[in-house]
């Protein structure tokens, strides 16, 4: 299949596609001689495992480790396992930070006031 097919098949766009091959994240596709992209199957397996590991929230780090564990013979699932356990506890991380940013902007809101700009206290404390 060409890039555009893969693409829409997996739902994002030709570039996504170009630059995870690039990063030699997704296999190199075979290349015909008028120069066009040829995928097969396994390249949108590759894709779609990418695609649902970012989604997830895992880094292009994680993803290339994860996709190293998943081609590695002596790999195990414990290996992947303690991964998910790390990346578990980023998103914790991530979470209480998101819960703070979310206390402080509640906190500015409550003095939101109809007036004008120069008498915002929002601002006032955004600037000092």
């Amino acid at each position: 299949m060409r890039i555009g097919q893969l693409a829409g098949t997996c739902n994002c766009s030709p570039e996504t596609i170009r630059y995870y091959e690039k990063i030699g994240l997704l296999p190199p596709a075979i290349r015909r001689d008028n120069g066009y992209r040829e995928y097969e199957t396994s390249h949108q397996k590759w894709l779609g495992f990418i695609l649902r590991s970012k989604a997830l929230g895992f880094s292009q780090k994680e993803v290339r480790r994860l996709t190293d564990l998943a081609t590695a013979p002596s790999s195990t699932c414990q290996d992947v396992h303690e991964l998910i356990l790390e990346h578990i506890r980023d998103v914790r991380v991530r979470l209480s930070e998101l819960k703070k940013m979310e206390a402080s902007l509640l906190r500015l809101e409550e003095k939101c006031i109809d007036e004008t700009l120069h008498e915002c206290p929002v601002i006032d404390e955004l600037m000092s």
